[in-house]
């Protein structure tokens, strides 16, 4: 049976989407805000990057710009968190220039543009082992990530904090749950269900050390040069968070890089494709991460989470019924048993 996600509707319905909600600045209001920052930039010289996400991003041939107009929560200061503490050193993004609405009316973060191309482009010309080096050495980044720590969790680029994981957790899922109360986005049987096994399990997450986690590391936050790495990107949704969480987005690229590349021209190439040979490399390089006895059981209840966020933010309503489905037929487990046939369980134990 088709999956939603994989129709030509839902396509068109998310692409459509990313046109309501991408944010888009007159390229001479970017030029003369950057200027206040000591950037001298001709208009003609600029592009407006067009990647499938909901963030300002303008190019010149050598810087990258972000611009954010809304003052009541910052954006893009993750990534001059990461930059000032592992540019040149490692291959991360380069900070030039940060400005929360004190030198201009926006929030604005340039970074030197960085050479090489994006694997999203050209990740089917390479052969499996130049895949895997190349994969190697983004999970190495990973690694010194973790050596960022912290004494809390949240969000990288918020003011609020909560003390364990499992306060970050319940906040954010609380929160939706009531949304899709509130906007009668499910059925209330299902929603009762699923908040009733989530509260009960999230205590799994009762001791976790904070770390550095890049919440959206993809192919399309990957720059390369052959089969070396020049440079990890888009650190917006960074999180302070236990390194578990970067599994997330690491093996739903190894099972279904698609999801990704969703409502943009990219996905016909990427439907139905897998890297499940990038598994053992995943294995051996975060040996730490699958170490931990309960790393599929935490897998488990941050899907879970994280489904109900994606419900919440309503982008599509036959989204929400595929995802609520999945959920409560899936990931409400509670034997071994089950636990094997969850998402996560199935892809990790290949």
């Amino acid at each position: 049976m088709t999956k939603y996600t994989d129709t030509e509707e839902y396509q068109k319905e998310i692409a459509e989407q990313y046109k309501q909600k991408v944010l888009k600045f007159p390229v001479r209001e970017v030029v003369k805000a950057v200027s206040l920052l000591g950037f001298v930039i001709d208009p003609q010289s600029m592009e407006e990057a067009v990647v499938g996400n909901v963030n300002a991003t303008y190019l010149t041939r050598d810087l990258v710009i972000k611009i954010n107009q809304n003052r009541k929560e910052a954006t893009y200061l993750s990534n001059k968190l990461i930059s000032d503490k592992l540019s040149g050193k490692f291959p991360v993004v380069k900070v030039v220039a940060y400005d929360n609405f004190k030198k201009t009316g926006y929030e604005i973060l340039v970074m030197e543009r960085a050479r090489g191309t994006l694997l999203l482009d050209d990740l089917f010309d390479m052969d499996t082992k130049g895949q895997e080096s190349l994969f190697r050495q983004v999970l190495r980044v990973v690694r010194e990530m973790f050596m960022i720590s912290f004494k809390d969790f949240g969000s990288m680029n918020s003011n609020f904090s909560y003390p364990t994981y499992e306060d970050y957790l319940k906040h954010t899922f609380t929160k939706n749950i009531r949304i899709i109360r509130e906007q009668k986005l499910c059925e209330e049987h299902d929603i009762a269900k699923v908040e009733k096994y989530f509260l009960e399990h999230v205590g799994v997450f009762d001791a976790e050390k904070s770390v550095f986690v890049h919440a959206d590391l993809h192919m399309g936050n990957i720059l390369h040069d052959g089969d070396n790495l020049t440079a990890i990107i888009d650190f917006d949704h960074s999180l302070r968070a236990p390194p578990v969480r970067c599994l997330l987005s690491l093996v739903g690229f190894i099972d279904n890089p698609s999801q990704f590349v969703e409502g943009t021209k990219d996905f016909p190439k990427y439907k139905g494709k897998n890297f499940y040979h990038l598994l053992p490399a995943l294995k051996e390089e975060l040996p730490e991460v699958f170490a931990d006895s309960l790393f599929v059981e935490k897998l488990n209840i941050l899907f879970i989470r994280e489904g109900i966020d994606l419900i919440g933010a309503n982008w599509s309503a036959g989204l929400n019924t595929q995802m609520m489905g999945t959920i409560t037929g899936d990931e409400l487990a509670e034997t071994a048993d089950e636990l094997q046939k969850s998402y996560y369980g199935k892809i990790l134990s290949r």
